[in-house]
């Protein structure tokens, strides 16, 4: 699971000390000073993105329906280019997106093969594929030019100085750094698995809030009341004690982590100690053996959250649950996992997603496109008579990142303007 020999990321590497300084280094690049410097570059890429998305009107203002699988993709990694390196990928807008994103999505299918037969990474198979497919395939060799290209920008960009987010992680890799952490393969590993994995994230969790909303209109009007209260449209959304004090709206963002947690794949762990037991077994476990369990599994669990596929905000609020359920579905409740292997960026996604759901709902109204998503997805809700299962998304599971093969389809309308320019109240 390294693109390169020796290219292991914080998400990778084994070996502890090695862990410790590389995440050190990723850490420094995501403090609060450095959030508010780069954070502009959210809401830029969100007004591209609605440009794009809303060029053709009907007369009421509706824009048509756009695929969300696709657009949210296309937003996440223009984000994250330029959040975390500075780099204006302008995918939102290119053709340059229809080899680059099927080309990622075998990877992360190649990724998940290896994962359960590395033998077949051991032989050279990964290094063949990728030394055979651009000589067959344009869109192969498109994609090689075009991520060589990245790379290299990247690394250009942020030698110096940092010009985003990840700007450390380039600067350790050129040994840089006063205390580096990474050498060259390292950071080419870790820029490459945190650029694609956050872009991802930040897709899936802006669809599943744009599929789930549309769905529940009573989240929906609470939530956009809340916000709206606050802001208006055109006005600068930033992060802040108005966002941060928003009550519903976290509640609706762990809510649509717990159903789409941004890494819902097994998350493996090596047993250290003798005696070590899991759960309600007693047999200890052999020192060496690895141990896991998925997110996405565990966080649809009915024992530890009631209505378990129910898109319901409002269990997150104290009060709405006996407290005894509350705290142990809180206590379970660890989209970013715990421990010292934690996400590192797990608040930098907390940001993200309050910042860009409150700007789609202070500036547009939005609907369910006439579109039906494909349904041939392999995995959705496993007791198909709990409330809420018939208006969840249906999934298709690879590697430890979650995706659907399309939608949601969804339709948007700018506030304050009816379709003769005229403003409203």
């Amino acid at each position: 699971m390294i693109p390169i020999p020796n290219g292991w990321s914080t998400m990778t590497s084994i070996d502890k000390k090695l862990h410790h300084n590389l995440r050190r280094v990723f850490r420094s690049g995501v403090g609060a000073d450095s959030l508010a410097l780069y954070e502009p570059a959210i809401v830029r890429n969100l007004e591209v993105y609605f440009s794009q998305l809303t060029a053709a009107k009907d007369s009421e203002g509706w824009s048509a329906s756009g695929n969300m699988r696709k657009w949210n993709l296309y937003l996440g990694f223009d984000t994250m280019a330029e959040f975390g390196l500075g780099l204006k990928t302008n995918l939102l807008r290119s053709q340059a997106r229809d080899y680059v994103f099927p080309a990622l999505h075998v990877h992360e299918k190649k990724m998940g093969l290896w994962e359960q037969l590395p033998i077949l990474d051991n032989i050279g198979v990964g290094t063949l594929i990728s030394r055979f497919l651009p000589l067959v395939s344009n869109e192969a060799k498109s994609f090689t030019d075009w991520y060589q290209t990245f790379v290299s920008e990247a690394i250009s960009t942020n030698s110096s100085e940092s010009r985003g987010i990840f700007g450390p992680v380039i600067q350790s890799g050129l040994g840089k750094l006063e205390k580096p952490g990474h050498n060259f393969a390292q950071m080419i590993g870790e820029g490459a698995f945190s650029t694609f994995s956050f872009a991802d994230a930040y897709g899936m969790m802006l669809s599943g809030f744009l599929h789930y909303l549309a769905h529940y209109p009573h989240v929906y009007d609470a939530l956009a009341a809340e916000l709206r209260a606050k802001f208006k449209p055109g006005e600068s959304i930033n992060w802040g004690p108005e966002l941060e004090s928003s009550v519903y709206l976290r509640a609706v963002i762990d809510k649509v982590m717990r159903l789409l947690p941004p890494a819902c794949g097994v998350h493996w762990r090596e047993c250290e100690r003798h005696g070590t037991t899991i759960g309600e077994g007693t047999q200890p476990l052999p020192v060496g053996s690895d141990v896991g369990m998925s997110l996405f599994s565990l966080f649809r669990d009915g024992r530890v959250f009631r209505d378990p596929v129910r898109f319901w905000p409002e269990r997150w609020i104290p009060g709405t649950l006996p407290e005894t359920e509350f705290s142990l579905a809180r206590s379970m409740f660890n989209p970013f996992l715990i421990g010292p292997r934690n996400c590192a960026g797990g608040h930098v996604a907390i940001m993200i997603a309050s910042i860009a759901y409150t700007y789609v709902l202070v500036n547009y109204d939005f609907r369910l496109g006439p579109e039906k998503a494909d349904s041939a997805a392999h995995l959705w809700s496993n007791a198909l008579g709990e409330t809420g299962t018939e208006e969840e998304l249906r999934f298709e599971s690879h590697y430890s990142i979650l995706g659907w093969e399309s939608g949601p389809f969804v339709q948007f309308k700018e506030r304050g303007f009816l379709a003769k320019g005229l403003m409203v109240g």
